[in-house]
């Protein structure tokens, strides 16, 4: 999305066009009119609001100071036999709640795509503004609707999702999300026979195979490099899991290569979105390829 001021006079003449209001809540149908597509909702705001914060920049978060994560319950597993609705899998529909004031957008040009962008908006007191857009990495599987996903396919779920809380191999940095710092005991469940399943849980705790390798193998969070030195947690399938659809979805800083899954950053790009991100905000995650979001 360009920022110049021919690319602003173009949006703001796309928006007059489709009749759509520079801000995102409940869309107007006109005849056979297609749903605005996320990329044109943010554009419209973005035009009628001026020019974007510059990628380096990072907006001072308007949330109370971080908290460690309380301990959680036993999940109440839901069996995957007829596909139940899997919690937290919602596709955008072109509404964001009111109370919602933080936005992460996640495109990609096709379902199978390995890589994409992602966009951080902030809404104002007159519309959504555009912080910065970067390049993103996501499942070596490509995208898959998140009702549709199964686990160890390596699809990242396209949908609309919570984000509440988050962790790390290093201190906190300012993260206002519940922030946890997972040292060696440290597991995310996802035995697919646990009660915890996507649920981070102590090892000394039990109730799940202390393994990383196998059908049942979960993730041992100090081991997983420095693309989880800082995590925020997306909340698909959870917090009452469907066994089976995945566990341990992830916005989290650039490995080695692909993702299994999760969407990834660049390392500093991921330590500046964690300071950003504001429990007031509600703040949301929104997945999905160009041609779905627009349908």
């Amino acid at each position: 999305m360009r920022a110049g001021a021919g690319a602003m006079h173009d949006l703001r003449r796309e928006c007059a066009y489709s009749g759509v209001h520079p801000g995102w809540g409940a869309l107007p149908k006109r005849g056979r009119m297609r749903r605005i597509t996320i990329a044109l909702s943010a554009a419209c705001a973005l035009a009628s609001l001026g020019p974007v914060v510059p990628a380096s920049g990072t907006p001072a978060p308007d949330a109370r100071p971080a908290t460690a994560a309380a301990p959680v319950a036993p999940a109440t597993v839901t069996p995957a036999t007829f596909a139940p609705a899997v919690p937290g899998a919602h596709r955008f529909d072109g509404t964001i709640p009111f109370r919602v004031r933080q936005v992460l957008v996640v495109s990609a040009t096709s379902w199978r795509s390995t890589t994409g962008k992602v966009s951080l908006y902030t809404r104002t007191a007159t519309g959504w503004r555009r912080v910065v857009t970067w390049p993103a990495r996501l499942g070596y599987g490509g995208l898959v609707v998140g009702t549709r996903r199964v686990q160890s396919t390596g699809t990242t779920p396209a949908g609309s999702y919570a984000i509440t809380t988050s962790f790390g191999r290093k201190a906190n940095p300012g993260a206002h999300l519940p922030f946890t710092r997972v040292g060696s005991d440290h597991w995310w469940v996802e035995d697919r026979r646990s009660a915890y399943y996507n649920q981070m849980r102590l090892g000394r705790l039990g109730g799940f195979a202390r393994t990383t390798h196998g059908y049942n193998g979960s993730e041992h969070l100090s081991t997983m490099g420095a693309q989880y030195d800082y995590v925020a947690v997306i909340d698909f399938n959870r917090p009452r899991p469907v066994i089976g659809r995945g566990a341990g979805i992830f916005l989290h800083s650039f490995g080695s290569g692909l993702t299994a899954g999760c969407v990834a950053i660049r390392h500093d790009h991921m330590l500046n979105t964690l300071r950003w991100l504001s429990p007031p905000a509600y703040p949301r995650i929104l997945i999905g390829e160009d041609d779905w979001l627009a349908a």
